[in-house]
């Protein structure tokens, strides 16, 4: 299909890009690179249509980041043989206190940095960049819960005090590095018996997990 000469029109367009989705133990390493070309072409991962920068002649505007994280146990009843199949209480271990857990491991062990034209732009913790959505609330079955990153409303996401403008053709990514809660003293009368790492938490659990990263702005496309 051809396009409009000189026609150009702006959407307002989330880019993201996954670290993890998926259930069971995992392989998250302790330095991943964003919107590369690992995932393009799946959809449930990500949306990027290029390797490492925009499709064609697009263009952007960043005025927004957002990470998305949920967990969730399948140790529970809700998960077993009925209705469906599948049986996967029988099989998972991870509790839901674990998983409210990994939300502030998550969030204060690890850290982002933005990069732009192979130029860092933004280094920051992950709670720097709340997602501003998903289920939040209440429940009163003790076995379960309702929590987000952040508090689930527009107004609580990072709006960049000055936007950031991706180029034609121009490389961009996110790297997500993770960090040791390092050994500070003795406990109980010993003393810890390592630093503790909120990746190995992270993989270890066996429920739901999810943790995706968002760059938020306006798309300048092509016309067709």
């Amino acid at each position: 299909m051809s396009r409009l000469r000189d026609v150009r029109e702006r959407i307002h367009q989330p880019q993201f890009d996954t670290l993890v989705r998926g259930i069971g133990t995992s392989k998250v390493g302790s330095q991943k690179r964003l919107f590369g070309n690992a995932t393009v072409g799946d959809r449930g991962l990500t949306n990027m249509l290029v390797p490492g920068q925009l499709a064609a002649d697009q263009t952007y505007i960043l005025r927004a980041m957002r990470c998305a994280m949920m967990f969730q146990s399948l140790a529970d009843d809700a998960f077993g043989a009925a209705p469906s199949p599948a049986n996967y209480q029988a099989v998972s271990t991870s509790s839901n206190a674990q998983a409210e857990d990994l939300y502030f491991l998550c969030a204060y062990g690890a850290y982002f940095t933005l990069e732009v034209g192979q130029k860092s732009m933004l280094t920051a913790p992950l709670w720097y960049i709340p997602a501003g959505g998903g289920p939040a609330g209440f429940t009163t079955e003790n076995s379960r819960h309702v929590i987000t990153n952040g508090l689930a409303t527009q107004e609580s996401i990072l709006r960049l005090a000055k936007d950031i403008t991706f180029a034609a053709r121009q490389n961009f990514s996110v790297t997500i590095e993770w960090f040791d809660f390092a050994i500070l003293g003795a406990a109980n009368g010993g003393v810890f018996p390592t630093d503790l790492s909120p990746l190995d938490f992270l993989n270890d659990f066996d429920g739901i997990k999810l943790i995706q990263v968002h760059v938020d702005g306006v798309l300048t496309r092509d016309v067709q």
